[in-house]
């Protein structure tokens, strides 16, 4: 009966179909027979009904703190131009029945790093991917409190979270630095990679959320296979700075040479299974690897293109 009622609340295409292949009605959303702040809301509560199921029967054992929002593959604006898309938000679900129902799961990720050595303003040797010696001393790696429910104990990147529905993704990458790892807001949200002028030359940020890697996952049993986007970022951070646990979802940090980094990726099983792809894409994308052969097989296989089962004609 739930899963029913969330069906007959026009979450199928049809309504998506309808619009695009009638542009000059476009605004035909929002008229009576689909006003979207009431369908919204009843999309909403039918989810919320879906969670409090899952809950009752035992299959997740608590909700979530965060909200994702739900989107359709494509929505035209009321202008009708095939060029022109908004961005329209059919439901808000709990981050942990999402991955039930199909929905992917979306997270961000801070890697804080520390170079070798110091750096002047303006010198971005620190990223210089060709430089012989690996010019990165260390990554710091939190590791996940004892109480959290899933994969405690394990290790992560600097600050790691769920993409929320009311915040841009640097937003929370921010968020969650400042909340897991004592990460100063300021140290991301006034820089970029591209502007230093009123940034320390030992502090660097740099959006990679452009470049989102596409992870298939599920429980050791086989169940609740999910589909994840992986956001992450990157800060330079200097050489005396240490990040501090905050809300006690960490239970410690630890700076990790390169050579320890690979050699966990390659051989250990302390880092969460689904951050060895995060981590494995920050040593790429700064050159640190020592087996560098397979490259190109291991970018293309964490971007996967998105299964879509239903494609408009």
């Amino acid at each position: 009966g739930v899963m029913t009622e969330v069906l007959r609340l026009h979450m199928d295409v049809q309504i998506q179909k309808d619009v695009s292949q009638s542009p000059q009605q476009g605004t035909r959303y929002h008229d009576d027979a689909y006003d979207y702040t009431k369908l919204f809301e009843q999309r909403t509560s039918a989810f919320e009904h879906v969670t409090n199921h899952l809950i009752s029967a035992g299959v997740i054992s608590r909700k979530h703190s965060d909200l994702y929002p739900i989107f359709p593959f494509v929505m035209p604006s009321a202008s009708g131009g095939s060029e022109d898309y908004i961005k329209v938000v059919l439901a808000h679900i709990n981050r942990n029945t999402a991955p039930y129902l199909g929905i992917d799961n979306v997270g961000v990720h801070l890697h804080c790093y520390v170079c070798e050595h110091e750096q002047t303003a303006g010198d971005d040797s620190c990223n210089n991917i060709n430089n012989k010696k690996p010019p990165i001393k260390g990554l710091w790696l939190q590791k996940r409190a004892p109480t959290k429910s899933h994969h405690p104990n394990c290790w992560d990147p600097t600050a790691a979270g769920g993409q929320p529905a009311d915040l841009s993704l640097v937003d929370n990458v921010a968020k969650e630095a400042q909340e897991e790892a004592g990460v100063p807001p300021d140290w991301i949200l006034r820089n970029d990679s591209s502007n230093t002028t009123n940034a320390s030359p030992d502090i660097l940020f740099s959006d990679h959320t452009h470049d989102p890697l596409t992870i298939t996952t599920a429980k050791p049993d086989g169940t609740c296979l999910k589909r994840s986007l992986y956001y992450s970022c990157d800060l330079q951070v200097p050489r005396d700075w240490t990040p501090i646990p905050v809300d006690g979802e960490v239970s410690e940090f630890k700076l990790y040479s390169m050579q320890e980094m690979e050699e966990e990726l390659r051989f250990g099983n302390s880092v969460r299974p689904a951050m060895r792809a995060v981590l494995l894409d920050f040593m790429m994308r700064h050159g640190v690897l020592k087996e560098k052969q397979n490259f190109k097989e291991l970018k293309d296989a964490m971007r996967r293109e998105r299964l879509i089962l239903w494609q408009q004609v």
